[in-house]
């Protein structure tokens, strides 16, 4: 989109080219020579797949690392199981594990809970828990208090305000996340070097005259410290070569903006034309499938002529 808005015909060249010599395909877009269209501003914010798809699907995905971590996920289903319905919330049937996959209107109910279901869960730490998790909670806290605060019906600059400063405070305290963020490659070049710490470790025991003269309850207290050095730089690589760099996570940093310009999330938000896309599905599915636009607008109409 950049090489048709932006820079005059010999640098557009020059960038297409740059391109295809690294196998980039270039191709021309529908919006793209259309001057009322910015590229900065034409992804905007949308509620469904930006904040209930994206942004709390990803968060779950690191709450249930960390907690599989510290041995906390049986006492978080307990928790999730037994939250009780109330006006406008409706209790989940499975423990949260349980589910394989979750709808809009499902993690959406999962924003309005998960912030006490999963401080319950993380009550009587040990003494090396309580800054890990201190830091976990307020990275949720802050994370969920943006996306609901972002959904407000009207904002004025203070509400905006706050949004950011949430968002702020999540990028603080994320740091217990990242090692969650790692791709298959790094965990795959992090068990290389487990292997590799573990096999140098070996090598020192057995090049070390006082190794030998350890009793049973000294050796095993030796490798006990070892193995605790080990997986403190592995968890330190996973977090060096992780990042929170992804579209979803990026397009927060956009919210204010949006909502200064557009309004609140609800005049962009992709939920509306969804539940419409459903009710064509199903009258695609009713047609023979020749000729199907002229059938699938006879049932719409149809349809809403007895809903009427």
């Amino acid at each position: 989109m950049i090489l048709a808005t932006q820079g005059d015909e010999t640098e557009r060249r020059e960038a297409r080219q740059y391109l295809e010599d690294r196998a980039v395909g270039t191709s021309e877009g529908v919006f793209w020579n259309m001057k009322c269209i910015s590229p900065m501003t034409i992804i905007i914010p949308d509620r469904l797949h930006t904040i209930y798809l994206g942004v709390l699907k990803h968060l779950m995905d690191w709450v249930m690392s960390f907690l599989e971590q510290h041995s906390r996920i049986d006492k978080f289903n307990q928790l999730w199981a037994m939250m009780p319905p109330y006006p406008g919330f409706a209790r989940f049937n499975k423990p949260y594990s349980q589910v394989t996959q979750w709808s809009g209107k499902e993690m959406k109910a999962l924003g309005r809970v998960i912030v006490p279901v999963f401080a319950a869960t993380l009550l009587n730490p040990s003494v090396s828990q309580r800054i890990p998790f201190t830091e976990a909670l307020l990275c949720v806290n802050n994370l969920v208090y943006f996306c609901l605060m972002a959904q407000y019906w009207y904002h004025t600059e203070a509400t905006i305000e706050y949004v950011e400063n949430y968002l702020e405070e999540f990028h603080r305290h994320k740091d217990d996340f990242s090692r969650y963020r790692a791709s298959k490659s790094t965990k795959k070049v992090s068990e290389a070097l487990k292997k590799q710490l573990t096999l140098d470790k070996l090598e020192e025991w057995e090049s070390d005259p006082a190794w030998n003269n350890l009793s049973a309850a000294g050796k095993r207290r030796r490798v006990d410290e070892d193995e605790t050095q080990i997986e403190s730089e592995l968890a330190q690589h996973l977090v060096d070569e992780s990042d929170f760099n992804f579209v979803k996570m990026h397009l927060l940093n956009h919210f204010s903006d949006h909502i200064r310009q557009l309004g609140n999330l609800l005049n962009v938000s992709s939920e509306l034309p969804e539940k419409s896309m459903m009710d064509l599905k199903q009258a695609y599915r009713q047609s023979n499938r020749h000729e199907a636009a002229i059938q699938i607008l006879r049932t719409k109409a149809r349809k809403e002529v007895f809903q009427c």
